[in-house]
């Protein structure tokens, strides 16, 4: 039966000017909020299809369906918005979800100046071909589109997307193939979210400390007694440490490597 329905598949794909169109589209602000819009359209014989995914996020409050349609193609739009990266994790879409023993789904580390995002997600199709199924999917593929894209606000710092826009931040991977073999596919990025408030408040506490510090400097080259220049090099070392301690930290903070482990995942873990 499914080596008919994948030959028929073929078929009307090959007859047609396309036979599926899907994507899942999410954004990310240099904000942290999150902007998910997910299209697929089909041709008239796989409209109980489209409906199946449709179903798929009619319990989610924040989703919003329009049904929509392209040449002869028809299906829906379901765009969702989230205030955070943490929000959305936990929503519990299977595409970016923990699967236990294939994928960590979305992790997060905290730091002072940005959040780091790890992402490793898994998209599984169950199906198996044969030599001979291989073959009728293998006709079609130019007629299915099935990419998953992820812009994000900045360049990131590794990921293995199957294309990349001029920017290095818009990511796309090409899940048709993986659909249509009944393969899995990997989509990994890591990525930081700047915490600009942050950074602003460092930057201004540093300035404030080299400023102490030279002030307390040219007092003491100044100052003609001994025992007030020796009170004005105290406070001027203690504001010289500070911002030794400062630059320091700060800099461990902006260099040292982050590593994640399973206490760092925040998604929602895929009830495959």
């Amino acid at each position: 039966m499914k080596k008919f329905l994948v030959t028929l598949t073929a078929f009307i794909c090959l007859i047609s000017s396309g036979c599926f169109q899907g994507s899942s589209n999410l954004t990310i602000n240099d904000d942290g909020t999150v902007f998910l819009k997910n299209r697929f359209l089909g041709v008239p014989f796989i409209a109980e299809q489209m409906e199946q995914l449709k179903k798929n996020f009619e319990d989610k409050s924040n989703a919003e369906i329009s049904p929509v349609s392209e040449n002869n193609l028809s299906g829906y739009e379901v765009t969702m918005n989230y205030p955070d990266v943490k929000s959305f994790a936990a929503d519990g879409i299977s595409l970016y979800s923990t699967h236990e023993g294939k994928c960590k789904g979305i992790r997060m580390k905290d730091n002072w100046f940005f959040d780091v995002y790890n992402f490793d997600l898994l998209f599984s199709n169950a199906s198996q071909f044969s030599p001979t199924e291989a073959a009728a999917v293998q006709s079609i593929l130019s007629q299915v589109a099935f990419d998953m894209t992820i812009a994000l606000p900045y360049v990131p710092d590794s990921h293995n997307a199957d294309k990349i826009d001029a920017t290095n931040k818009i990511l796309t991977w090409n899940l048709a193939p993986a659909m249509l073999s009944g393969n899995d596919k990997h989509m990994r990025v890591q990525f930081k979210i700047w915490n600009k408030s942050h950074v602003v408040l460092t930057l201004i506490f540093g300035v404030i400390l080299f400023a102490a510090t030279m002030f307390f400097f040219n007092k003491v080259r100044a100052e003609e007694s001994e025992s007030i220049a020796k009170d004005l090099r105290l406070k001027r070392n203690i504001f010289a440490g500070l911002l030794a301690a400062l630059l320091i930290i700060s800099i461990g903070m902006l260099l040292i490597p982050v590593e994640f482990t399973d206490a760092d995942i925040i998604s929602a873990v895929a009830r495959d």
